[in-house]
């Protein structure tokens, strides 16, 4: 029943991953402009900035030592970059921030739009507060960011490569891709380290989701989490892409 649960959800996922987003399509399509892309860095920035909190909220509340050591672990790469000898995961998408025109500097206190808000506030307390289940959060933030399949485009190729071959960004502002959105469509993972950290939010969900009532929540919140998160896309989208200005492309 666990495995079979678990497979509902990643079937949720599927269904509306990431390239389903017209965001997306239009970025992985070579067609974004600057200003696009700069206002996806801005309202991305605070949900990635949340990352680890959300990892180890959830962390701080399983008991089985292997599980938790794995999310510490997770954590810890994404603080540091110590396990792949990269920066600090955050870092690498301020790279990316730079190389497309925003200062890193500027990212901290930059109004958000009222979906980005929400979809914080959502991860938030599905993972760091004590009252919910920490199934809840496995499922709606953990596994809906670490197990979605492959980000391409129609031609099968990466996020990581349309940003360096469509865009023309230099490694050094593509580096954030590299461990999370590198695979290209004949991969069943976004990367390979996110398939690496998928593993135990798998046996996480099998094992402590385990009555009807857990699950079901689970459920809902990763539904929940799912709309949240396209319309977050859909505001980017809406708010800062006009398909009259130039497509960019890195000038250096």
């Amino acid at each position: 029943m666990g495995e079979e649960f678990v497979t509902e959800l990643e079937e949720m996922i599927h269904q509306r991953r990431k390239t389903t987003s017209p965001l997306y399509q239009t970025i992985l399509a070579g067609k974004a402009t600057e200003r696009l892309l700069q206002t996806f860095v801005v309202q991305r920035w605070p949900i990635k900035s949340w990352w680890t909190r959300n990892l180890t909220g959830v962390a701080s509340r399983v008991d089985d030592i292997a599980i938790r050591r794995s999310l510490i672990e997770n954590a810890y790469e994404e603080e540091t970059g110590g396990l792949s000898n990269s920066k600090r995961h955050v870092e690498t998408f301020e790279d990316f921030g730079r190389s497309v025109g925003v200062d890193p500097a500027t990212l901290p206190d930059v109004p958000l739009f009222p979906e980005t808000k929400a979809l914080i506030e959502h991860n938030k307390n599905a993972c760091c507060n004590s009252n919910v289940h920490f199934t809840e959060g496995v499922a709606s933030v953990l596994l809906l960011m670490e197990g979605q399949p492959p980000i391409t485009n129609e031609s099968g190729k990466s996020m990581m490569a349309v940003m360096r071959d469509a865009y023309g960004i230099p490694e050094w502002g593509y580096e954030f891709f590299k461990h999370h959105a590198s695979s290209d469509s004949d991969h069943e993972a976004v990367s390979d380290l996110e398939e690496e950290h998928t593993e135990p939010l798998r046996e996480m969900l099998a094992r402590y989701c385990d009555t009807p009532e857990l699950r079901s929540r689970a459920k809902e919140s990763l539904a929940t989490a799912i709309e949240l998160r396209h319309t977050h896309f859909d505001a980017i989208l809406r708010e800062a892409y006009d398909p009259s200005e130039p497509v960019f492309r890195y000038s250096g």
